[in-house]
């Protein structure tokens, strides 16, 4: 074994300690303690950083500008919930302006919101269009751009503005996308979040993920640096295939949702994911225009009642032939199902929908399988018969 020799440690000649403000705690009036001011939602609050982290494509800038919209207005058709109308800025450095246009338009038109809720309040800006793009950090070493900070409070200061949306950040910045830099740039920019009271939202992308591995908030480019300075951190996350067919959805893709931190990602069909779906909305100048409204994950016993059970249960028991388990059958038992609750089984999602209904009075008792001997040839085939469980008799 080598013995590593130890160096002493020689202090700086004429070094002056640093002076720290360390004070014991004394009696403080508790409830004078200040609260988090949440200008949008519970991810913008006044005078701190948010970040939102998504993989390219995933519908990031959709959903920024919705919320900017939605914040704008007070309206809440994101949130659920009404809210004081704020000024804010949204800032996209990926895309011109008359593609921004567009997109504000589509989100007026779907929820009805006349041009005059956002004059004066919302500020819409192009880094593309822009004579002076934002550029926050540059070279190699990551030298922050002051004037483009100071550029920026004084705007935030002069207007009101309460929330700022920055869209994505690599656009702007034009420097290695390491940690230390992001460390350096999310700090400033939190430092802008507190030196002008304004709540910062940047949108962030995500590394691509490896095949069939879902994204965490630590895949951010850069590593975790970004993450560690901001006070909120969200993750957006793409419906995957399986997603897509477990609930019935015409096209996986077209579906995202929020995870609100890596460590409380809920399963897919859980209320506490808000799901968003993207959608085509034909503007007045003639184009279809992209733009995302709240998507609620299917339940499929919602609206369904003990009567409906009984009422599935009573026909299947009265059949001479029980219906088919397998959903390709003529005499699929679905069908059975999807009469009673006035399903159409032409809808892929409806379809879904009667499947697990099927399955889980199967699990539960109300139904049964067994397989019979059908047909000429009498075949043996897995058949639905009532179950055990008889729901008239528990609701009495």
């Amino acid at each position: 074994m080598t013995l590593q020799k130890t160096i002493p440690f020689t202090p700086q000649a004429g070094a002056a300690p640093l002076v720290y403000d360390f004070q014991a705690w004394r009696e403080i009036d508790i409830a004078q303690i200040p609260r988090l001011r949440f200008v949008y939602g519970d991810s913008f609050a006044a005078g701190y950083l948010s970040v939102t982290f998504a993989a390219p494509k995933t519908g990031k800038s959709l959903l920024a500008l919705s919320e900017a919209i939605d914040a704008t207005t007070g309206r809440g058709f994101l949130t659920g919930r009404t809210s004081e109308p704020r000024r804010v800025l949204y800032y996209n450095a990926e895309d011109d302006l008359a593609v921004i246009q567009g997109r504000v338009g589509a989100v007026l038109q779907v929820w009805g919101i006349p041009q005059s809720e956002i004059v004066g309040r919302l500020f819409p800006v192009s880094g593309v269009s822009a004579v002076n793009p934002i550029v926050l950090i540059k070279g190699e070493k990551g030298e922050i751009c002051e004037s483009a900070f100071l550029a920026l409070a004084d705007l935030i200061k002069r207007e009101g503005i309460t929330l700022a949306i920055l869209d994505p950040l690599q656009d702007l910045s034009q420097s290695p996308e390491t940690n230390e830099v992001f460390r350096a740039l999310g700090g400033r920019i939190r430092a802008l979040a507190s030196d002008t009271g304004a709540a910062v939202g940047l949108v962030h992308h995500t590394r691509k993920p490896s095949p069939g591995i879902q994204p965490t908030l630590d895949d951010g480019r850069g590593g975790s640096a970004l993450r560690g300075v901001a006070r909120f951190n969200r993750l957006l996350v793409p419906m995957t295939e399986a997603e897509g067919a477990q609930a019935g959805v015409e096209d996986f893709r077209n579906y995202l949702r929020i995870g609100e931190a890596e460590s409380n990602l809920a399963p897919p069909s859980s209320d506490r994911n808000r799901w968003f779906e993207k959608t085509g909305v034909m503007i007045a100048n003639g184009e279809n225009v992209a733009t995302i409204r709240p998507w609620v994950w299917p339940e499929a016993f919602s609206g369904v009642t003990v009567n409906h059970a009984c009422r599935v249960r009573a026909e299947i028991a009265a059949r001479e032939t029980p219906p088919r388990e397998n959903s390709q059958a003529d005499d699929w038992a679905g069908k059975v199902i999807a009469e009673v609750l006035g399903l159409d089984l032409g809808k892929k999602s409806e379809k879904a929908r009667v499947a697990t209904i099927l399955k889980t009075w199967i699990e539960s008792g109300v139904l049964a399988k067994e397989a019979l001997p059908l047909g000429v040839n009498r075949k043996s085939v897995p058949c639905i018969i009532a179950g055990p469980n008889n729901p008239a008799e528990v609701e009495q």
